[in-house]
């Protein structure tokens, strides 16, 4: 007869350092200078991410939230505790 054993979960800060790594990987596959998307909480209850999305491109319609579905995902598949991402912008002016 086989146990099921419970995954053991992570601290909250190495799993918030691993989306930060993460994010700092896939970020530059955007090639958009004139934005940053930061990590600005994680809820281990949820598993939620809340991103903060700096700037945009000046040059073109693109921004980061036209590729957030894509990070969520790229997010989802490297962070095992991470079941959804969340964002806000921060204000321009």
């Amino acid at each position: 007869m086989s146990v099921l054993r419970r995954k053991r979960s992570r601290p909250q800060k190495d799993v918030e350092h691993q989306i930060r790594h993460e994010l700092a990987v896939i970020l530059p596959i955007l090639r958009i200078e004139e934005c940053a998307i930061e990590l600005q909480t994680f809820d281990p209850a949820s598993g939620t991410a809340v991103l903060l999305i700096k700037g945009g491109c000046p040059e073109c319609d693109c921004s980061p939230a036209t590729f957030i579905q894509g990070i969520e995902t790229q997010l989802r598949l490297r962070v095992s505790e991470l079941k959804a991402v969340l964002t806000t912008e921060a204000p321009t002016g």
